[in-house]
């Protein structure tokens, strides 16, 4: 088949997160299945983004009202796409609350060229009253409901959407996957390393990982604590409890990752950390569990129990003390890390590998093709 894949925004600091990953290992996984792949993304200008097997096109953003991706431009994204439709058989859109991705999709949502619409959310089309959540959801609510396929995380993510839409609409499942990783051995410490990797905002909660670590290192527990991500709002707050703690030598802020480089970061860690709350389906926390580095993670995560259930991860509820027992149980007990990495690498191979997620993803693409081709009196490549 041939695919097109289209996002808001790719950049050096990997600020539009998981998005950018999930569509990477789809992408890729595509095109090592044979399909004709090409990505469309608004970009920063600066980073080199890739992916093995598929074409990719970057257009340069800029901001026309303030205020996070929702603000973002990228002149020329939306014509080429238009003009392009019918090189298609399927455009899968990955569907925000922004000026790139909705004027995209519903530029192939009213295109009589063929191309089928698959529109995947990623927890982030939900109901909001805000006036500018409004304003969108006129053009999101076409969208919903002329595409093909709408793909949602889990059931959580599927009520929500469905209550975006304000009617039935066609909604898939479709987990998040990542790629099998070799095992991998961690470089040699004097201490365990505990690692936050996530963006710098107050919904991912930096500085209860950063009270946390002040706790553990106070009850006299040896590791050190390293935070990695874009600041979006946070870093000043972080730096501020560092000093007044005196926290230098025990806190180690080091900067933001392009996408792909998250990966080999979580690998080096011992322990990985992700206390943010409502989280509906974490690609850093899959790619930590594929390389083998136990984690920890909020019990509000909509998939903490079905990890926990596998005893791939730890969980805590939203009690720093508790989040610091949790670390100082993790980095004080090998053999308990080493069960965690065992199962936690075991519930990706069954459940997340990006293979199986794929191969669904393929069946929906080929059987809203068919019948689209079917409605044409043809039938699709």
């Amino acid at each position: 088949m041939r695919i097109a894949h289209v996002l808001t925004y790719v950049s050096a600091d990997g600020a539009f997160g998981g998005p950018v990953a999930v569509m990477g290992a789809l992408t890729g996984e595509l095109a090592r299945r044979g399909h004709d792949v090409e990505i469309f993304a608004g970009w920063d200008g600066r980073f080199r983004y890739t992916v093995p097997g598929v074409d990719v096109h970057l257009y340069r953003t800029r901001r026309v009202v303030p205020g996070g991706f929702s603000g973002l431009v990228a002149p020329g994204l939306r014509t080429t796409l238009r003009r392009r439709a019918s090189d298609f058989d399927v455009v899968h859109v990955h569907l925000a609350r922004d000026l790139v991705t909705t004027p995209a999709a519903l530029a192939v949502a009213r295109s009589d060229r063929g191309a089928v619409l698959f529109v995947q959310t990623h927890g982030m089309v939900k109901p909001d009253t805000r006036a500018r959540s409004r304003v969108f959801d006129i053009g999101i609510r076409r969208i919903l409901r002329r595409a093909s396929g709408v793909l949602a995380l889990n059931d959580v993510d599927e009520e929500r959407i469905e209550s975006v839409a304000h009617e039935p609409i066609s909604v898939l499942d479709l987990p998040n996957g990542v790629a099998s990783q070799p095992e991998h051995v961690r470089p040699e410490r004097a201490a365990p390393e505990v690692l936050f990797l996530a963006r710098l905002q107050p919904r991912k909660r930096v500085m209860l990982f950063a009270e946390a670590a002040r706790l553990v290192h106070e009850r006299g527990v040896a590791c050190s604590f390293v935070v990695v991500g874009p600041d979006e709002g946070d870093l000043e707050e972080l730096r501020t409890f560092i000093e007044r703690h005196d926290l230098s030598d025990v806190i180690v802020y080091e900067g933001s990752l392009p996408p792909g480089r998250g990966v080999a970061r979580l690998a080096e860690a011992d322990v990985y950390v992700l206390p943010s709350l409502n989280e509906p389906f974490p690609m850093s926390v899959l790619e930590a569990l594929s390389v083998g580095t136990a984690t920890i993670i909020s019990s509000s995560c909509h998939i903490s129990r079905r990890l926990s259930d596998a005893g791939a991860v730890m969980t805590f509820d939203a009690d720093v003390d508790e989040l610091a027992e949790a670390i100082s149980l993790l980095v004080t007990d090998g053999e308990r890390r080493r069960r965690l990495s065992v199962n936690g690498r075991a519930a990706v191979e069954s459940e997340f590998s990006i293979e199986h997620v794929v191969g669904r993803l393929e069946k929906y693409y080929e059987a809203a093709t068919h019948h689209a081709g079917s409605h044409r009196g043809g039938h699709a490549e």
